[in-house]
């Protein structure tokens, strides 16, 4: 099969949708752009080096897992850097794609998740959110299938224990309706008012 410029354009058609949404979970709308553009650019630089099809898209996250590798410690040179001169640097909040539903269940398995060391999340995310099998964990995060195995079994033992201390540690809620939880919530916070 010829790598040419119709395989690399049914490439990014296949492959955009599902590497913009890892992307985005990983770096918010505002870098998403420049992070693509980076992971297809090795794309077309490798092209050889391209799986075939049913293989690719894990590749592709193989890439964009050390573009973004790259990008987040050039963010970080780039904020010590600022700090030293003496600029404020403000951060940009994400966008409402990265916002998840509010919900007291998915804030405290998120604030499991934040507790969890980069590379359990890691393997935790492109299991439930990207759907990858081991197979191709190993083959994104660059291990046998084995180690793939042990990495989700003991990430998701992790998770689990950490759920369980911070559900434990959790407030007993009230039975109100939703809305009135959320107003108690800002309450509790230091604002009343939204």
């Amino acid at each position: 099969m010829s790598r040419d410029d119709a395989w690399f354009e049914r490439l990014y058609e296949r492959n955009r949708p599902m590497l913009r949404a890892y992307c985005i979970r990983r770096v918010g709308s505002d870098d998403v752009q420049d992070v693509m553009s980076q992971v297809f650019a090795v794309a077309w630089r490798r092209r050889d080096d391209v799986p075939p099809e049913d293989r690719e898209l894990p590749w592709l996250y193989g890439v964009a897992r050390r573009v973004l590798g790259h990008h987040w410690r050039s963010a970080g040179r780039a904020r010590r850097l600022a700090q030293k001169a003496g600029v404020r640097v403000v951060d940009s909040s994400p966008g409402p794609e990265v916002v998840a539903a509010a919900t007291a269940e998915q804030a405290l398995v998120r604030e499991a998740m934040a507790t969890l060391r980069q590379s359990d999340r890691e393997v935790l995310m492109l299991s439930a959110w990207e759907g990858l099998t081991h197979a191709e964990i190993a083959d994104v995060i660059g291990c046998s299938l084995s180690a793939a195995d042990k990495r989700v079994a003991r990430a998701k033992e992790r998770l689990a224990d950490r759920y369980a201390q911070l559900d434990a540690a959790a407030p007993a809620e009230p039975s109100e309706p939703r809305s009135m939880k959320s107003s108690l919530v800002r309450v509790r916070r230091g604002g009343g008012a939204a």
